[in-house]
């Protein structure tokens, strides 16, 4: 059976994932670029990046319904090649509010809205090989979890 795009299948983890997290840190913030993306790219002294890591389906209920848990990394990022007190105050404390702003939404309304959203972890400058390479790059990453029920 060929399939057909929002009428036998949804792009659930782009559209109802990505870009609602998408959506919500952008409303909340007035600066920085947040964009969906598998690396790090220069988009100025504060950015984040989304990306979709796993989704694992928990459980078929019939023909076409399921429930799935995704696993989204929200990696913040900061640019200061010489960190002070200061920029150090402000680096945890964006990181603090990203954090509870994910916390706050931890269920989002509307059809293939998701539910127990969950930040698992947050881990504090740990860097992929070309991130490192970015002199002054400082980042938080977050693993978001969150599942979704598909029903006919």
């Amino acid at each position: 059976m060929a399939l057909s795009l929002d009428s036998t299948y949804h792009n659930i983890y782009y559209k109802n994932v990505l870009t609602k997290i998408r959506d919500i840190i952008n409303d909340d913030r007035d600066y920085g670029a947040v964009y969906i993306g598998p690396v790090y790219e220069d988009r100025g002294n504060y950015s984040v990046r989304i990306w979709g890591l796993t989704a694992e389906t928990t459980q078929n209920l019939t023909s076409g319904e399921w429930s799935r848990t995704y696993n989204t990394e929200i990696s913040m990022y900061m640019v200061e090649p010489s960190p002070n007190e200061n920029f150090w105050e402000q680096y945890y404390a964006d990181g603090e509010r990203l954090y509870q702003l994910l916390y706050n939404n931890e269920s989002v309304a509307g059809s293939l809205g998701w539910y127990d959203g969950t930040v698992e972890s947050m881990r504090i400058n740990e860097m992929e090989a070309e991130e490192e390479a970015v002199d002054g790059l400082w980042t938080i990453k977050y693993n978001f979890v969150c599942r979704i029920n598909r029903a006919n």
